[in-house]
């Protein structure tokens, strides 16, 4: 769904799913940070930056930072994100980058980053772990493997902030990723497009949100009975 056919069908006041209002409002890392901060929900510290070169211009700040993430603002699923131990750092990656960017704070979760998928009503909830003790920038398309039974406590935990999120914006199809501060969850990031392994595959994909589509139209009194599922 496009922001220009989404907006056609807002403004004619018609029910839509998925709820896309804030997917558009709040573009990018930068505008999800701006999100989390409207409706008070937890995340790491965040700065927006217009240009990379700022981190040099206010050297003395971010050298008070390190180690940190710097990353482009529009990228998703693990791309355009950089660990920064030192300055130099930047350097190497800045001729890359034309994009905002966000510089934030380093969690210390070695690198087990909590998804929970949501789909209607349903939530399922996954780690990404790295496959090698050090590594911190854990994905699922090139280095990451998925576990959905470790550390139930922790999933529970970020389940609820998810459903406060929820609660909150209305979101019925995303995939959530967040972080433990200290056994506290922080939101990383919205994801609007996401991978489908995590939750058995395309195929099992299709039919939650079948089901959620037919159980979102019967509690909007719509009919639901020629409803398919083609793929």
């Amino acid at each position: 769904c496009t922001k220009e056919l989404f907006e056609v069908c807002a403004n004619l006041k018609v029910p839509i799913f998925p709820e896309y209002r804030y997917r558009f409002e709040y573009p990018g890392k930068i505008g999800q940070v701006n999100l989390f901060k409207r409706f008070s929900l937890p995340h790491p510290c965040s700065i927006p930056l217009n240009r990379v070169e700022e981190v040099f211009e206010k050297r003395e700040f971010f050298l008070k930072k390190l180690p940190f993430f710097l990353k482009e603002n529009m990228k998703h699923e693990g791309y355009g994100v950089y660990f920064v131990r030192d300055l130099k750092d930047i350097e190497n990656i800045k001729n890359k980058i034309s994009d905002e960017v966000l510089v934030q704070e380093f969690i210390k979760c070695e690198g087990n980053v909590l998804r929970v998928v949501i789909i209607g009503d349903e939530l399922i909830s996954y780690w990404k772990r790295p496959l090698k003790k050090g590594q911190l920038i854990t994905t699922i398309s090139s280095n990451a493997k998925i576990d959905h039974n470790w550390n139930p406590y922790l999933q529970e935990k970020g389940k609820n902030l998810v459903k406060e999120l929820i609660s909150k914006t209305g979101i019925n199809l995303a995939a959530v990723d967040i972080v433990f501060k200290k056994e506290e969850p922080l939101f990383l990031e919205i994801n609007y497009y996401f991978g489908r392994k995590g939750i058995g595959g395309s195929e099992r994909y299709y039919k939650l949100l079948l089901s959620a589509v037919k159980k979102w139209l019967l509690q909007k009194g719509l009919f639901t009975k020629s409803l398919k599922l083609i793929c």
